[in-house]
């Protein structure tokens, strides 16, 4: 019986199956649990839910922030990418801090943020004494606050996203479009732009996403001070037995806007794959 499972036609089988069981244990059993859980009372859940002033408040916060992140980080990681794709070859270490910097979120940026522009940060401190002062015109426990925490992980993450995309333009086409008589605006709108839109919407729906689905870097800044659906569903988990139906029902709610967002990207990304083959 090994013997037959141990085959090299098995094996690719075999070493998938990790990833298989994993994704049942932390994907698929958690995701059911939340349907099943959140609509316990059928849509009068999704109705108690929506008309809850706090939780529309959170719900719009979190929209609110997302996607003003995603306008700002889409915009400076798209400019980072085309300035640097061409010189990543020679200046890989570039490619090294971006990497670095998209997944140095959670705990650690929120403390570092708090070591810098906190009320007792250094920046703070420094620009204190020279005569500027943030706070109390700044405050760090806000969504402003939290937008400029998201920035510093989400514009490397869209750089590296974008990247890719941004090396798919030739130096052929901007000579053919010179040899026909066009300028850099029309060729921008005519050729660079149609190539690069796709591949942008696909990459700024990928940051929307891990905006809205942030949690940790959010908490770790805010606590409960900040209204954001995640840390609602979080404190809802932790602290209120009785109060288990609303979390699952905002979870399967958040679900719900990521799909649309997923099926929006699979998609866009579909004709953005046309020129990154």
């Amino acid at each position: 019986m090994i013997k037959k499972l141990l085959k090299p036609s098995n094996l690719p089988i075999l070493l998938t199956a990790p990833y298989f069981i994993l994704c049942l244990l932390f994907l698929v059993f958690p995701l059911t649990a939340v349907v099943i859980s959140g609509f316990g009372h059928g849509l009068g859940s999704m109705r108690a839910v929506l008309t809850k002033p706090i939780y529309v408040k959170s719900l719009l916060n979190s929209l609110t922030l997302s996607t003003m992140v995603t306008i700002e980080a889409s915009v400076l990681g798209a400019t980072l990418a085309l300035f640097w794709v061409k010189r990543i070859i020679k200046d890989n270490w570039f490619l090294s801090i971006l990497n670095f910097a998209a997944n140095n979120g959670g705990i650690t940026l929120a403390f570092a943020i708090i070591a810098t522009l906190g009320s007792s940060g250094f920046l703070t401190l420094l620009l204190k004494a020279f005569g500027i002062n943030l706070y109390p015109g700044f405050n760090i426990v806000s969504l402003t606050g939290l937008n400029l925490a998201y920035l510093c992980f989400l514009v490397p993450y869209m750089a590296l996203l974008f990247m890719p995309a941004a090396g798919c333009l030739k130096k052929e086409w901007w000579e053919s479009a010179q040899i026909l008589g066009s300028n850099k605006l029309r060729y921008i709108l005519k050729v660079a732009g149609p190539v690069l839109l796709p591949s942008f919407l696909s990459s700024a729906c990928l940051v929307f996403l891990t905006s809205l689905g942030t949690y940790a870097t959010a908490y770790a800044i805010s606590g409960n001070n900040v209204d954001l659906i995640t840390i609602h569903i979080g404190a809802l988990i932790q602290t209120s037995i009785l109060k288990m139906t609303d979390a699952y029902t905002l979870s399967f709610l958040l679900f719900i806007i990521m799909l649309i967002f997923i099926f929006i990207y699979q998609n866009v990304n579909l004709k953005a794959g046309r020129w990154l083959r």
